[in-house]
């Protein structure tokens, strides 16, 4: 299967986790399109001022890559910055949360899988 992720429908989605604004959801990949552990590819535009809310998952683990911008995520709580090129590990119910502090959009993909 080939997608573009680029061109993949979008969504919105309104104060996303509890957090700030709201960010536009591209689903790329979907449960029941494959096979294995993988449970979802999206991909995500945070525009400047909004936020994912913390949250937590089950048993997922979950990895955001940033592709574009800058913001700060918060896994179990503690505060880093992120840039474009950063890889931020979401494990087992582990709390996470990100938000746009900056001037410009922050573009990622978001990859889940669960457990078997």
């Amino acid at each position: 299967m080939i997608r573009n992720f680029i061109t993949c429908e979008k969504i919105t989605d309104l104060n996303s986790h509890g957090g700030q604004g709201t960010i536009e959801i591209q689903k790329v990949f979907k449960r029941e399109e494959l096979t294995g552990a993988w449970d979802f590819a999206l991909r995500v535009i945070m525009p400047p001022n909004s936020s994912m809310g913390l949250h937590q998952h089950g048993d997922e683990e979950e990895m955001y890559i940033i592709l574009s911008g800058e913001g700060i995520m918060t896994v179990d709580g503690k505060d880093q910055k992120v840039v474009k090129g950063d890889m931020i590990f979401n494990k087992p119910f582990g709390e996470h949360g990100l938000l746009n502090h900056g001037n410009h959009d922050i573009e990622l993909l978001i990859i889940q899988a669960s457990k078997q």
